[in-house]
């Protein structure tokens, strides 16, 4: 897909994206680092293997990197910290398939942060449509635990919101994670 604003692909690895590109959107955020994916990638704990199929939504411009959404192609729920075998269950009563879902999230980790990777909202919005596109290839599109500003954007492209509790424990003491 491409146009005036770039062009969007979709990867199954991160292994020919620049780490160097793909943190400087990532910013401080420790599970969002190129690093940990490439990791849970090639050692196969998040693999098609594993129910984990990378879907990543990526925008070039120039032949830069400039957003990108973690995004799995997911034959399973386990590893998410989301509940909804309820939904597959109904989904199953229905007579359709819950899986394969569309899943955009940190594997194993139910850690809040950004999910839409960009230095500005348009970037965020092609990101998020081309994630709405692939979507139709699944039963549904999941965004576990974005920030609530992505939250909000997410919203007004037509996504319904899920409602849920956290609890964060603090140690003002310690320095680094």
């Amino acid at each position: 897909m491409g146009d005036d604003c770039g062009t969007v692909r979709v990867l199954d690895s991160l292994a020919g994206v620049d780490p160097r590109q793909w943190n400087a959107l990532a910013g401080d955020h420790p599970f969002l680092r190129h690093e940990l994916f490439h990791t849970l990638h090639e050692t196969d704990c998040a693999s098609e293997r594993t129910g984990w199929l990378p879907r990543f939504v990526t925008l070039w411009q120039d032949g830069r990197l400039s957003a990108a959404m973690p995004l799995y192609l997911k034959s399973h729920s386990y590893g998410e910290y989301v509940f909804d075998w309820a939904w597959a269950e109904a989904y199953q009563r229905h007579g359709f398939a819950y899986y394969p879902k569309l899943v955009s999230a940190v594997p194993f980790s139910p850690v809040q942060g950004p999910r839409l990777l960009a230095a500005d909202d348009e970037a965020r919005g092609q990101v998020l449509r081309a994630a709405l596109t692939l979507a139709g290839d699944a039963s549904s599109l999941h965004v576990l635990f974005p920030l609530p500003e992505e939250a909000g954007m997410m919203a007004e492209a037509g996504m319904m919101l899920r409602r849920g509790v956290q609890f964060h424990w603090r140690n003002p003491g310690y320095r680094c994670f």
